[in-house]
């Protein structure tokens, strides 16, 4: 039997009056369910794809390793742009010799982690950020750290030139 169209506007107000904080009796409770809520939502809706490291002007100094020794310091300045790719701004710059190629990529909000391939010496790398502005990483080939990385962000990119 279709409701009438009193019934209808008698429905919609008591639901109306259902969510009205003034007819909550400890209004300090249910904003905090709210806030409670609305940080579990954005937990549940973050996208790991979303790598965490802030755009910007970041300086990455690479340390290669020989014989489990030091075997020089390199920096290199690049900028993060917003939107922009962490692989070939982070990445691309930390292979340990010429010619090697990444693959098996695998990417979450903190961390980039790869296989390498370097003229038949397989190894693999991986960088983690431990906050939005700094990270640190390697690279290992046939078991052994060929590579070690700092990086991190000084400022905001100002130009596309930069």
């Amino acid at each position: 039997m279709p409701f009438s169209s009193t019934e209808t506007i008698h429905t919609m107000t008591l639901r109306a009056r259902s969510v009205s904080l003034s007819r909550w009796s400890h209004p300090v409770a249910a904003l905090m369910l709210i806030g409670a809520s609305a940080t579990v939502s954005h937990v549940a809706d973050a996208d790991p794809g979303d790598f965490g490291a802030m755009p910007g002007l970041w300086k990455i100094t690479l340390h290669t390793v020989k014989g489990g020794r030091d075997g020089g310091e390199l920096v290199k300045w690049k900028c993060l742009y917003d939107g922009g790719d962490p692989w070939s701004t982070f990445v691309d710059v930390m292979a340990p010799v010429p010619g090697c190629e990444r693959s098996h990529e695998h990417r979450t909000s903190t961390m980039l982690a790869w296989q390498v391939d370097c003229g038949g010496r397989a190894g693999h790398g991986r960088i983690t950020l431990d906050s939005a502005q700094h990270y640190a990483g390697n690279v290992a080939l046939d078991g052994h750290d060929a590579l070690k990385v700092e990086g991190k962000r000084y400022a905001a990119c100002t130009s596309p030139s930069d």
